[in-house]
C-alpha cells in the first residue's frame, strides 16, 4: 500500500472510536457543569456539615442559659438485724426513732443561672461567629470548584476547537496535495513538492495527536469533578462563548473583593469571634450565682423526728455564689493566649486583604491585555488569509513554491488557532477577574 493511499485512510481510522463510542457523547453547558459539580463534590458536603455542626454549637450555647432540672428516685430495703435504739424510763421504755425497712427518697433539683460575668452571653456570641465563618468557609469552596469547573471547561474548548481547526486544514491541505500530485503526474511539479505538503501533513497530524491526548485527559478530568461517567465524550457547545463585557475601573473591582471575598469575611468572624472568647475568658474572674431550688418526697422524711413511715414532702428555695479567687492568678495565662490568638487572626486578616488585592490586581491586567490580543488576533487573521489567498492563486498559477504557500498556509492556521483560543481566554480572564472579587459570573 503507497504512503498516499495510506495518508487518505488515516481521517477514517481516526472517525472510527468516536463512532463506536457515539452512544456515550454528552453536551455539556458550562453552568450544567459546575451545578453537578455542586450536587458531587465531597468537599462540599463536608463544609456543609461542618457549618450545621457550628449551629449546633451555637444551640448548645443557648441550652445552658435554661434552667437545669434533675431528678433523682431511689428505694432500698433494709436489713432487720439491727435492734432498733430504746430508751428505758419508769413508766415503760420506747424506741427513739422506728425502724423503717422500705425507705424511698425522691427529689427534683432546679439551677438557673443568675450571673457569670457574662460568659454564657460571651460563648454564645462566639459561638455564633464561628458559624458564619464556617458558612463563608463553604462559600469560598463553592467559588473555588466553580472556578475548577469553569477553568476546566474552557481548556476542554479551546483544544476541541484546535482539534477542528487542525483537522479542517488537514483536509485543505490533502485537497492541495492531490492537486499537486496531479501536477506532478503531468510533469508540471517535482516529486519534493508533493513531498512538502505530505511533511505538513504529517506535522499537522503530530500536533492534532498532541492536542488530542490533552483534550482526553481535560475530558476525564472534567468527567470525575462533575461526577460524569469517566468514558463519556464530553461536547462544549460552540456557541456558548458571549459578547465582550467592557472592562471597569480597577477600583471597582478592589473594593468589590474587599466587601464580598468570603476568606476577609472569614477571619473577620473568626477575629470577632475571639474577641468575644477573651471577654469569656475574663468572665472567670467574676463570680457564678445561682438559683437553686430543690423538691424532696421521702419516706421516712429525715426532717421528721421520730421517723414516720410514710411519704412527706419538704422543699428549700434559694441562692448559691461560688468564687474562684484562685482565677485571679491562673487565669491570667488563658486572657493572654485568648489576646494572641486574635492579635494572629488580625495579622492574617490583613494579609489576607493585601494579598486579595495583589490578585484582583493581576487578574485585572490579565484580562485588559486579553482584550487587547482579541483585536490583534483579528486583525493577524485576516492579514494572514489574504496572504494564504495570494500564496494560493500563485501555487495555482504555478508561480510560487510549495514553500511559500506552506508558510502562507502555516501563519493561517497559527492565526486561526490564536483567534479560537482569543475568545475563550477573554471569557475565561473575566471569569478569573470576577472570581477574584467573591463572586461568579453568569
Amino acid at each position: 500500500m503507497s504512503k498516499r493511499l495510506i495518508f487518505r485512510f488515516i481521517p477514517l481510522l481516526m472517525v472510527l472510536p468516536g463512532v463506536s463510542y457515539a452512544q456515550q457523547l454528552r453536551r455539556l453547558p458550562l453552568q450544567e457543569a459546575i451545578m453537578l459539580a455542586h450536587k458531587h463534590s465531597n468537599q462540599l458536603s463536608a463544609d456543609s456539615l461542618q457549618y450545621r455542626i457550628a449551629q449546633t454549637h451555637v444551640s448548645q450555647a443557648s441550652a445552658n442559659a435554661l434552667p437545669q432540672i434533675n431528678l433523682s428516685s431511689s428505694y432500698q430495703r433494709l436489713s432487720n438485724n439491727i435492734t432498733p435504739f430504746s430508751i428505758s424510763l419508769p413508766s415503760g421504755s420506747f424506741q427513739l426513732n422506728q425502724q423503717i425497712l422500705n425507705q424511698s427518697f425522691n427529689a427534683v433539683q432546679l439551677t438557673q443561672l443568675l450571673f457569670s460575668g457574662g460568659k454564657l452571653t460571651y460563648d454564645k456570641q462566639a459561638f455564633k461567629k464561628e458559624a458564619a465563618a464556617a458558612k463563608s468557609d463553604y462559600e469560598k469552596n463553592v467559588l473555588e470548584l466553580d472556578h475548577q469547573v469553569t477553568d476546566l471547561w474552557f481548556n476542554l474548548y479551546n483544544a476541541t476547537a484546535s482539534q477542528k481547526i487542525i483537522l479542517a486544514n488537514i483536509e485543505a491541505l490533502s485537497k492541495k496535495r492531490d492537486d499537486l500530485e496531479t501536477f506532478r503526474v503531468q510533469g508540471l511539479v517535482l516529486d519534493n513538492d508533493v513531498l512538502k505538503i505530505e511533511l505538513s501533513i504529517t506535522n499537522l497530524r503530530s500536533n492534532l495527536a498532541d492536542i488530542s491526548s490533552l483534550a482526553g485527559s481535560l475530558n476525564y478530568n472534567l468527567c470525575l469533578t462533575t461526577g460524569i461517567d469517566p468514558t463519556t465524550t464530553i461536547e462544549i457547545p460552540d456557541d456558548y462563548l458571549h459578547t465582550l463585557t467592557a472592562i471597569e475601573p480597577l477600583q471597582n473591582y478592589i473594593s468589590s473583593a474587599l466587601t464580598k471575598r468570603a476568606e476577609l469575611k472569614s477571619y473577620k468572624y473568626r477575629s470577632e469571634a475571639a474577641a468575644y472568647r477573651i471577654k469569656a475568658v475574663r468572665a472567670d474572674y467574676f463570680p457564678t450565682i445561682n438559683l437553686i431550688g430543690n423538691y424532696n418526697y421521702d419516706k421516712p422524711n429525715q426532717r421528721v423526728i421520730p421517723s414516720v413511715d410514710k411519704f412527706n414532702y419538704s422543699a428549700y428555695a434559694g441562692v448559691n455564689l461560688a468564687w474562684r479567687l484562685s482565677s485571679f492568678y491562673t487565669n491570667r495565662t488563658r486572657v493572654s493566649e485568648s489576646k494572641l490568638v486574635f492579635t494572629q487572626l488580625n495579622n492574617n486578616l490583613q494579609q489576607t486583604t493585601e494579598n486579595i488585592q495583589i490578585e484582583v490586581n493581576t487578574k485585572y491586567l490579565e484580562y485588559k491585555k486579553t482584550l487587547e490580543k482579541i483585536t490583534l488576533a483579528q486583525t493577524e487573521l485576516e492579514q494572514a488569509t489574504e496572504n494564504f489567498r495570494v500564496e494560493q492563486n500563485k501555487l495555482n498559477a504555478q508561480t510560487t513554491t510549495p514553500t511559500d504557500f506552506l508558510d502562507a498556509n502555516t501563519k493561517m492556521l497559527q492565526s486561526q488557532l490564536n483567534l479560537a483560543t482569543a475568545k475563550a481566554n477573554v471569557e475565561l480572564a473575566y471569569r478569573k477577574l470576577i472570581k477574584s472579587t467573591g463572586e461568579t459570573a453568569n
